[in-house]
């Protein structure tokens, strides 16, 4: 896996897919070389769907050449074409770590937005799955995440990183096959903050859309609540 001046590219995500009915069969992910091995006993009628933020996806067959070159591309977030650096990735404690700020990552929109970009996750709305290994447990500031719109309450600018465990280990319940930990930038002074978020979508439907997110820090304590408003015609 090379980049088009034929760079290697490390931790891009390459899953391999029945043609039939588009199944996940199992994936892997690139080494420091761009290398990768994909051991499967189903190899007919597959095709390889390879993936790495900040590089256009591309889908492969399987009974093709595998020397794959992926392109750069223009990150969109909505209608606007955003320019930046592209995450730094690196392996931490067993742990595959990227960092947010200063990156595309950061003008994401929100927690969920961020995890969804990730090319080692799948999933939406607070309930994402580790490529290979299933649901994973969310934890934010070491916090067990506790209900699906906290991700929401998260400006992506405010990450510092997030952390994605493929083998949780003793200190987490036998039960847990991965885990997602998001840390976010420290917050510094006491009082009141908020902001507002608004979207208007027109197609066949016209869709409005607003969120407020409000919170309240005081002597360590941070409390925080979300209003939404919806309107669909």
């Amino acid at each position: 896996m090379n980049d088009p001046i034929g760079n290697p590219i490390e931790f891009a995500c390459v899953a391999l897919y029945s043609v039939t009915d588009t199944t996940l069969i199992t994936g892997s992910v690139t080494d420091s070389m761009g290398n990768f091995e994909i051991i499967s006993e189903l190899i007919d009628n597959t095709f390889l769907k390879v993936s790495m933020v900040g590089y256009e996806t591309k889908l492969v067959p399987t009974d093709t050449n595998l020397s794959v070159v992926l392109d750069e591309t223009t990150n969109e977030l909505g209608e606007v074409a955003v320019y930046g650096d592209l995450p730094k990735i690196r392996i931490k404690d067993y742990a595959l770590v990227t960092t947010v700020p200063n990156t595309v990552l950061s003008k994401a929109g929100t927690a969920n937005d961020v995890l969804k970009r990730l090319s080692s996750l799948t999933g939406k709305d607070g309930e994402f799955e580790v490529f290979g290994k299933g649901k994973a447990k969310i934890f934010i500031n070491n916090r067990e995440m506790r209900d699906l719109s906290e991700l929401d309450n998260i400006n992506s600018n405010d990450i510092k990183e997030v952390e994605i465990v493929t083998n949780p280990g003793a200190r987490y319940d036998a039960s847990v096959n991965a885990v997602i930990r998001i840390y976010t930038i420290p917050k510094t002074g006491d009082g009141l903050g908020f902001d507002l978020r608004s979207s208007y979508y027109r197609s066949q439907n016209t869709d409005l859309a607003d969120q407020l997110n409000v919170n309240y820090r005081k002597n360590g304590w941070d409390i925080f609540g979300t209003f939404n408003y919806h309107h669909s015609e």
